[in-house]
Parts: structure tokens; C-alpha cells; sequence
């Protein structure tokens, strides 16, 4: 229903209650006669603004946003505009009213800190971030309780970008053209850059009393460096993790792992090649790590050698000689921290019965599968070899 009164077009909405919308219909008359005495023209543009928005059953926020871009940012303030939102919502639609005769009134900031901590504690990671940058009272407040994260996990590929803190995700698909142009769709819509996801990763990073219990990043090697730069350099100082995941370069793996707690991290999972990986196998991030565990392709079997020190390892290769899967058994054997290992092989070369006595089994799908009993461990052939420690 469109109801014109004194040049102003309002808009009932169902949003609003009955009752309320009449009382607030039945105060117009009032709102002209006022405006034509003593309040200002832009005041009382303003009452009629929000006594639009509030038939229209709009968010106060967009309510102000669309106030200011009518009348300017000047024209009245966000904390006037909310107090009359609400009275005017709740019915009381006195236009002589001033605020100042509600000496009552109180802001939220000027209550006590340790009450405001309380308050804080409620929200989100996210919503944390975003209190702490509206002032310094509540950025202190905010500051002054430690949040918990489950999980944080950025999946980074040339096509995908995955930002999931806890439960909430961020999505976007990347999209190349043509001339290196890049462009990255959310929720349908194309966006210039990945500023959303990486606010808001730098928003939650930033908080000095974060703890974080699992961290996975996986970053695309050749693509994108300035925004991997950005990324990474959220990372705090000392980040409190317990677990990490890293699929990136030697390079972002040393940088990411020396933003980190030694001690706290208790199980690390890094990949590439252990030759390139060697200063992280030196840092005391690794070394006092309670778990740790490498995931490696490789060409050919020849490179096993390399992993014969490692408690956990994973390696894909393309081809493997059973000869040096006998020297990996054999080794890996003499190490006493070793727990477990997987080896995965495209092409496996000769086949001979000693020294490994393989059993054939035929599965229920027709594939034939071998396996092989190791000594003191578990060892099967499904998709892989998966050699166990047996205590």
C-alpha cells in the first residue's frame, strides 16, 4: 500500500507489525507540521527517510547507507540515526522529540571492559576481527580474551580458491583469459580480486591471543606470487598451531613453519623432495614436532635412499624396482623412530618370487592384487604398499 502525505511516498510493508505501521501513519500529520516550524529542512528529510525505511522493514545499516547518499555523511551521525530507527520501530514517533531529553541513554562502549570481554567472547572469529577495527577501546576488549579456532584450511589451485575458517567458507573459480587476464567468480559474480577471502584471513590471523588447532595450506607453485606474498604475510609472529598440513614450495613451507610455535606444533605434514626440503628438516619446528610426515613424487625408485631416516613418509612414484623396495623394507627396519610408510607405483619392474614371496588374491572386481607379509609388520598391496611398525 503507497500512502502520499505532504510530498513523501511511504511503502507499508508485512515486515512491520499492524498496529505499529498505523501508529506510525497516524503520526504524519504531525512530521509536516513540524517541518514547517522549527526543525531543520534535512532533519526532518531525514525522520521521513527513516520512518521510509522502517515501513520497508529494511537493516538498520542500510538504512544510514542509503540515508548518507541521499543527504550526505554529515547530515547526521550513525549512533543519532540508530537511536531514532528504533524508537521510531517501536512506535514512539514523537518528531519533537530530541534525544538529549533521554538522559538515561547509553552507549555500549562506555561499559565496563571486562563486562564488554563477556559480550566479545560470543561472537566469531570473523566478528571479532571486524569489532576490532572500530575502535581502540574495542580493539583492547576484544584483545583481552583468547580465541579458539578449529580449523583454518586455504586449498589454492590455478582454478579454485578455498578459504574455510571452522565451518564458513569462502569460494572463489578462477578463471584465466586471454594476455595473462585473470578473473575470479563468487557465488556467481565475477570480482576483480580475492580481497573478501584475504580480509578475512587477515582479520582472524591478527588476533594476539589466536590458537589455532589445525592448519592446512595448500598453495599453486608458479601462479599468483604477490597474492601468495600477501597471504603469508598475515601470518603473526608466533602463531599458536597445533597441527599443520603444507602443500606449497620449500620456500613458503620454511616461511610459513617459522611463524610458528616450536613445541606447540605437534604434528607437521610437509610436501615435495627431502632434498629441497632439508632446512625444514632442521628447524626446531620439525625436530621437537611429535608426529611428522612427508608426501613426495618421485620418478623412480632410486630415490628411496632419501627417505630411509623418516618415521612417516608417503611417496607416489612412476616406476618402481622391487630390488629398491627391498633395500627400503631393510632399512627403514634399522630406524628406530620409524612408524609408517606408503608406497604407491605406477609401473612396478621385476617381478620375482624371492626374495618376496607375494601372494596373489583375486578381488571381487576381477583385479588380481598382490601381498606380502613382512616380519613384525603389515604390509598390503590394494592401492600401495603400507608398511607398519608392529610394537
Amino acid at each position: 500500500m503507497l500512502c502520499f502525505m505532504g510530498g513523501l511516498i511511504l511503502q507499508h510493508s508485512s515486515q512491520v507489525p499492524l498496529e505499529k505501521r498505523e501508529k506510525l501513519s497516524e503520526s504524519l500529520p504531525s512530521l509536516i507540521t513540524v517541518s514547517r516550524g522549527a526543525l531543520k529542512r534535512v532533519a526532518m528529510m531525514g525522520c521521513a527517510v527513516k520512518l521510509a525505511n522502517v515501513l520497508s522493514g529494511k537493516p538498520v545499516f542500510d538504512c544510514y547507507r542509503l540515508f548518507c547518499e541521499r543527504y550526505g555523511d554529515d547530515a547526521m551521525g550513525y549512533i543519532d540515526f540508530e537511536y531514532y530507527f528504533y524508537r521510531f520501530y517501536n512506535g514512539h514517533v514523537d518528531f519533537t522529540h530530541e534525544r538529549r531529553m533521554d538522559a538515561n541513554q547509553k552507549e555500549l562502549s562506555v561499559l565496563p571492559a571486562e563486562l564488554l570481554a563477556k559480550v566479545t567472547g560470543y561472537l566469531t572469529a570473523k566478528e571479532r576481527g571486524n569489532l576490532r577495527l572500530m575502535s581502540k577501546k574495542f580493539k583492547t576488549v576484544v584483545d583481552m580474551e583468547p580465541v579458539t579456532v578449529e580449523q583454518i584450511i586455504v586449498d589454492w589451485t590455478t582454478n579454485v580458491f578455498i578459504l574455510q575458517i571452522n565451518e564458513k567458507k569462502i569460494e572463489y573459480k578462477i578463471f584465466h583469459g586471454l594476455f595473462g587476464m585473470v578473473r575470479f567468480m563468487r557465488n556467481g559474480v565475477f570480482e576483480d580480486d580475492l580481497e573478501s577471502a584475504l580480509s578475512c584471513f587477515a582479520q582472524v590471523m591478527k588476533h594476539p591471543k589466536l590458537r589455532l588447532r589445525h592448519l592446512a595450506l595448500k598453495f599453486p607453485m608458479d601462479v599468483f606470487p604477490e597474492k601468495r606474498e600477501r597471504l603469508l604475510k598475515c601470518l603473526p609472529n608466533s602463531l599458536d598451531v597445533k597441527t599443520a598440513i603444507l602443500q606449497a614450495s620449500a620456500d613458503d613451507t620454511l616461511t610459513i613453519l617459522s611463524h610458528s610455535k616450536p613445541g606447540v606444533l605437534n604434528g607437521i605434514l610437509v610436501t615435495g623432495c627431502p632434498e629441497e626440503l632439508g632446512p625444514i628438516f632442521e628447524s626446531e619446528h620439525w625436530k621437537q614436532a611429535k608426529e611428522t610426515n612427508v608426501v613426495s613424487g618421485q620418478n623412480f625408485s632410486n630415490s628411496f635412499p632419501l627417505f630411509y631416516s623418516f618415521p612417516c613418509f608417503h611417496i607416489r612414484v612412476n616406476s618402481m624396482e622391487l630390488n629398491d623396495l627391498h633395500l627400503l623394507i631393510a632399512n627403514v627396519a634399522k630406524n628406530p623412530s620409524f612408524q609408517f610408510c606408503m608406497i604407491k607405483a605406477g609401473n612396478v619392474k621385476s617381478w620375482f618370487v624371492e626374495p618376496f614371496p607375494m601372494e596373489e588374491r583375486r578381488e571381487n572386481d576381477g583385479s588380481l592384487t598382490h601381498r606380502y607379509q613382512i616380519p613384525d609388520s603389515t604390509t598390503w598391496c590394494n592401492d600401495g604398499i603400507h608398511i607398519d611398525r608392529n610394537d
